[in-house]
């Protein structure tokens, strides 16, 4: 969804319509759709000029889009990185007026973003955000939908958007199962610790009362 910051590519004196389904899956990869589009100007207008960066050649494509009076590109991608979409939006964004990143700690991923439609006037934009998330949304702004996110960002406004996703723990050990681990294993070493403190203690009792008895 960096591909949000083209909006600052389209015209803003005519409609715009920005329409992005991404899906995330728990090894941290993004594929989705958008579609970047206006209305056309004049005879022949194809819409915004969209770039990739050459680092994401073969993993992202663009299409011509016309629907409704509008036209433009849709834009398609298949098992981006967390990274690779923070190269996508810096890469074409200009301005830094929108922004998108993901961050994972353990089993907890977080989405942050904001969508700047300030020079859009009401009725002149269509732009709406979907993003489903495995595992269980902890936290968000948007509308969840068993695990689907959807954000509908205001024109004439900078609009904020969140979520907080628990993922399902399948590739390894997550943080609550890892302090569970380290706790017990805490326990063990104490409780051996204890053991042996005790069987030395006794072992060093038999040994004095040998000493003490008579022979």
């Amino acid at each position: 969804m960096g591909p949000l910051a083209l909006l600052a590519l389209l015209t803003l004196s005519g409609c715009v319509r920005v329409q992005a389904a991404l899906a995330v899956t728990e090894d941290d990869l993004v594929s989705g759709q958008l579609v970047i589009a206006s209305v056309a100007a004049k005879q022949g207008d194809t819409g915004p000029t969209l770039t990739v960066p050459p680092e994401l050649d073969g993993k992202v494509t663009t299409q011509l889009y016309t629907a409704d009076g509008y036209v433009g590109q849709t834009v398609s991608f298949q098992g981006l990185s967390f990274a690779d979409i923070t190269l996508l939006s810096d890469s074409i964004t200009e301005g830094k007026q929108y922004r998108l990143s993901f961050r994972r700690s353990g089993d907890l991923v977080t989405m942050a973003g904001s969508v700047d439609l300030t020079e859009l006037p009401a009725d002149r934009s269509d732009v709406q955000i979907k993003v489903s998330f495995p595992g269980t949304i902890r936290h968000t702004d948007g509308i969840n939908d068993n695990g689907t996110v959807t954000w509908k960002p205001k024109p004439g406004a900078v609009t904020e958007f969140d979520a907080t996703v628990q993922y399902t723990d399948t590739s390894g050990v997550s943080w609550t199962k890892w302090v569970l681990i380290v706790g017990s294993s805490a326990i063990g070493v104490a409780l051996l610790v204890l053991a042996l403190a005790y069987f030395t203690h006794r072992r060093a009792d038999r040994a004095a009362r040998r000493e003490t008895e008579p022979v």
